[in-house]
């Protein structure tokens, strides 16, 4: 399978080739062209941040109930969906700032069938992309997966300008069962090629033993259909991470710890337009409205700058951009430019186990030390105590 990371386009850093990358675009003008409608939209394109795509949670409902959901995903009894009003509010909202993409995820955007075809042909209209659309695949039995596809393609699925829609199958801790992803995959490889769908696994690993699904699934797919398409199927290998986001959440207790240092040193500036192995900057926008200014797997709370549901988009931007928190990290190319704020003798004597979690603890820091505060004040903020168990320094916990 390709790998994440490969054929990777930052602004600026070379060309861009049209349909490589697991977020394929479709033209090498692709930064000219998303730069062009922020400025018809009436926003300063050289901003520190405009997104260029916003990962949307259509619903918090699933099916399924995996102890280490990163987006605190709950049972079909307890989740909420957004209404047709709220998307259609929203898409508004996405079109005021020339937002140039979408990637849904919930929960199981297809426990939410109707809300989600809503979601597309509204994009649709509105000429916002669908860079990609998150499932477990539960849908892939062999009554319902054709139809969905056809469904999907009618509702708009595939009418994308800029880039190549991706469907992402996750298969780590969901229970649905794998005969139905190679299904799905199956399905997606034969009927439509590289320049029409993408197709990926988000295979993330047990954090203790590091083992991916991903083996058992070619098993299940050559058995059924013959050699695995290796060629057409991207792939996310990772491991999970706490979410403090659902109360009670089993702990995904992760091996091996780093100092913040090196995870500043290493981390990539998310908040440069990139495409191809990413779509960046990405942000997330929770089915409650929060909006983060980040999409990261674990974001950080304090990233939340504003609720889309209560107040208007281009307020939130430029909340976003008046932050020095994201000034800082935009200008110096990631996490390492806060080593002008906090000592390196400090960030090399704590230790977090992802950049998360070293992001997390490098707001509160940057903050004690600067006076300033990073994100909304009206949004819910995770308490530094939850951080206890994975930031700790030589001298004890923090």
């Amino acid at each position: 399978m390709i790998k994440e990371g490969t054929d990777l386009f930052v602004e600026d850093q070379g060309p861009v080739e049209p349909y490589r990358g697991k977020y394929a675009v479709k033209t090498p003008e692709i930064f000219k062209e998303v730069r062009a409608g922020w400025a018809r939209a009436g926003l300063d394109p050289a901003s520190p941040y405009l997104p260029m795509r916003v990962e949307l949670e259509l619903t918090t409902k699933c099916n399924d109930h995996c102890p280490s959901c990163g987006m605190g995903a709950l049972p079909l009894s307890q989740g909420r969906t957004l209404s047709n009003g709220q998307i259609g509010f929203l898409l508004g909202q996405f079109a005021s700032i020339g937002l140039p993409s979408l990637a849904i995820t919930g929960g199981e955007p297809f426990t939410a069938w109707r809300a989600l075809l809503a979601l597309l042909n509204g994009a649709r209209e509105r000429s916002i992309d669908i860079s990609k659309l998150t499932t477990n695949g539960i849908w892939g039995t062999q009554r319902r997966c054709g139809p969905v596809f056809d469904r999907l393609e009618r509702a708009g699925f595939l009418d994308s300008k800029l880039f190549v829609p991706l469907l992402m199958l996750s298969i780590g801790e969901q229970t649905t069962p794998l005969d139905r992803i190679a299904r799905i995959l199956h399905h997606a490889v034969t009927h439509y090629t590289s320049r029409d769908l993408n197709v990926a696994l988000s295979s993330l690993a047990d954090p203790t033993t590091r083992e991916h699904r991903v083996d058992d699934l070619i098993s299940v797919y050559e058995a059924a259909y013959g050699a695995f398409p290796h060629d057409r199927v991207h792939s996310t290998m990772r491991v999970y991470l706490n979410n403090e986001r659902l109360e009670g959440q089993a702990r995904a207790e992760r091996p091996g710890r780093t100092p913040v240092s090196k995870w500043m040193d290493r981390c990539f500036d998310c908040f440069r337009p990139t495409v191809g192995a990413y779509v960046l900057p990405t942000s997330l926008l929770k089915q409650d409205g929060c909006w983060y200014t980040c999409a990261a797997f674990n974001v950080p709370e304090k990233l939340a700058m504003g609720n889309l549901l209560r107040e208007r988009a281009r307020d939130v931007l430029t909340r976003a951009n008046s932050s020095a928190y994201v000034a800082r990290v935009r200008a110096g190319g990631g996490l390492k430019a806060l080593h002008d704020v906090v000592p390196r003798a400090e960030s090399s004597s704590t230790t977090g186990t992802s950049f998360c979690d070293s992001c997390t603890w490098l707001i509160d820091r940057h903050d004690e030390i600067t006076g300033e505060k990073t994100g909304d004040p009206a949004a819910p903020v995770i308490p530094v105590s939850s951080l206890l168990s994975r930031i700790s320094t030589a001298g004890g916990a923090r």
